[in-house]
């Protein structure tokens, strides 16, 4: 079998995103259209992407505005949804993650390579390839290439490179003393199976212990990976492979420019 294989993913397709379609929209940004043929969103990139690359299980993790939509490319690629039905009045990508993990469908069995990441990441398919090229520990896939802002998150790795932090706002400050920036965080991961059981911990450490804004933040359930020296990085250089869609000039660009780049390496 091939060694880029992926054999199931969660995607977290529970966002709004309120700042690229503005607050009058009632379209969710895991369902806004990359191009005009009505046959194209978020979601139905991830879907065509991941089976390519072997998916045999995805799961999208919804709200309310999202579970249960049918997209066009479900007619060739199954998925099943995952309702975020966290209780209280704060949910985010953390609580959508944690119901991924604990849910009746056993998908960290310990036997399966499991891409986890964001809806609202469009980019060159082929980097799921070089994210799962490598076998060994749990990787997260970390653009080299970045800005220096606090808007997004920055990936901070060891001599060794082992990444050991990663958070916004961290660049030039004491919190990140002795460590390197390895460059920006994409959102997608691939979880080895036999990691599996540390990230089922690390999910439930998060939601026991963290506070309640950060355990809203996939991201510091991947951060106990980090702390512990347990995650490896896929680094890639060219900043025209990926780009996460945030704000609506985001969005004009990833329609215009990414989405007729890559469609010919869509399969």
């Amino acid at each position: 079998m091939s060694s880029t294989r992926i054999d199931k993913a969660i995607i977290l397709a529970a966002g709004m995103g309120k700042r690229i379609a503005g607050e009058g929209s009632n379209i969710p940004k895991p369902l806004l259209p990359l191009d005009d043929s009505g046959k194209l969103t978020f979601v139905d990139w991830h879907l065509r992407s991941l089976a390519a690359h072997g998916a045999k299980e995805i799961y999208l993790v919804g709200s309310k505005a999202t579970f249960g939509t049918k997209v066009a490319a479900m007619e060739n690629v199954p998925a099943t949804w995952i309702m975020n039905d966290f209780p209280g009045d704060v949910s985010g990508s953390g609580h959508s993650t944690h119901l991924a993990f604990t849910s009746e469908h056993n998908i960290l069995d310990g036997k399966s390579r499991v891409v986890l990441m964001d809806a609202d990441v469009v980019y060159d398919p082929s980097l799921f390839g070089d994210l799962a090229a490598k076998g060994g520990r749990s990787k997260t896939l970390v653009c080299g290439a970045f800005r220096e802002t606090d808007e997004e998150v920055m990936v901070f790795g060891d001599e060794r490179g082992t990444p050991r932090m990663h958070g916004k706002g961290l660049l030039n400050t004491p919190l990140v003393r002795g460590l390197t920036c390895m460059g920006e965080a994409t959102g997608l991961l691939l979880l080895e199976p036999e990691d599996h059981a540390f990230w089922l911990a690390a999910s439930a450490w998060c939601m026991k212990f963290s506070t309640a804004k950060t355990r809203t933040e996939h991201e510091d359930i991947t951060g106990r990976l980090m702390a512990a020296g347990a995650l490896d990085a896929v680094v890639f250089d060219d900043d025209a492979r990926c780009m996460e869609c945030d704000t609506p000039d985001e969005y004009v660009v990833v329609r215009r420019e990414m989405v007729p780049r890559w469609r010919d390496k869509l399969p």
